[in-house]
């Protein structure tokens, strides 16, 4: 169960800077600007989805009136872009002490069918997006001497995609590979790397655009529940605290157990 609103320390982030992609959806990345915000971070909202973004970022503020919320409109896949919206939370904040890369794409599809197109476009988003986002703002953390880079992944590749989606596994487990290597160079710095990977979680997109999965036995494992984008997000703002500093460099599975059944 997630922990209720009087349960959390509301000063725990209290000065931090938390930047999150793909937040302005109805899933993990939102979940994750309210926990953070709930916490007392500064929370930086950043979507490729600009009407979204502003929606988000007003709620965000609204609800949590004693810190700042600040909305910016980024696509994951595009340095450019990635280049203006660090250059204006450096130039306000001075940087970001927490980065959580949840923006991902999938398309689902075999191998057969796939086009090399959108094959670019998935690693585009789900791996270049994360390193060059850890690449423009780890300068700052060493800085301000550390940091947490948290990656929003999924078990996908150690079950191959499950046939069904292979671009996507192979940049989730590229995904792994950059965490360890983040926390390999970070660390010297106070830079702490985690990834956070899930099967199925319930209340998202993909699973209101994909309901057949949840008939499907091998979406449960021996649980049988399934995660809550609120009970992720709970993970991600434990590893951003204080009371992980001594984790880095892992790869933490919230998912009851599914990949064992897959």
């Amino acid at each position: 169960m997630s922990p209720s609103v009087s349960t959390v320390d509301t000063t725990e982030f209290a000065g931090s800077v938390a930047l999150i992609t793909g937040a302005a959806g109805i899933g993990i990345g939102q979940a994750t600007a309210r926990r953070l915000a709930r916490g007392g971070a500064r929370v930086i909202v950043t979507d490729i989805h600009e009407r979204r973004t502003k929606q988000v970022t007003e709620a965000i503020a609204a609800d949590y009136p004693d810190t700042v919320v600040r909305g910016h409109v980024l696509d994951a896949g595009d340095r450019d872009n990635i280049d203006d919206v660090c250059r204006a939370v450096v130039e306000e904040f001075g940087g970001v002490d927490v980065l959580v890369n949840n923006a991902a794409v999938n398309i689902v599809k075999p191998i057969f069918e796939f086009d090399p197109q959108d094959w670019d476009f998935v690693m585009g988003v789900n791996i270049n997006g994360p390193w060059y986002l850890a690449r423009q703002l780890m300068g700052a953390m060493r800085e301000r001497g550390g940091g947490v880079i948290l990656n929003v992944g999924s078990y996908a590749p150690d079950i191959g995609g499950a046939g069904i989606e292979t671009a996507y596994a192979v940049s989730k487990g590229a995904m792994n590979a950059l965490t360890r290597s983040l926390a390999h160079e970070g660390g010297p710095y106070g830079i702490r790397a985690n990834s956070v990977t899930m099967g199925i979680v319930r209340e998202t997109k993909f699973v209101n655009d994909h309901p057949e999965l949840l008939e499907r036995p091998d979406t449960y494992g021996p649980l049988g529940t399934l995660p809550s984008k609120e009970e992720i997000a709970d993970v991600i703002a434990f590893l951003a605290s204080s009371r992980a500093r001594n984790i880095t460099g892992e790869i933490i599975n919230v998912a009851a157990g599914a990949y064992m059944r897959n």
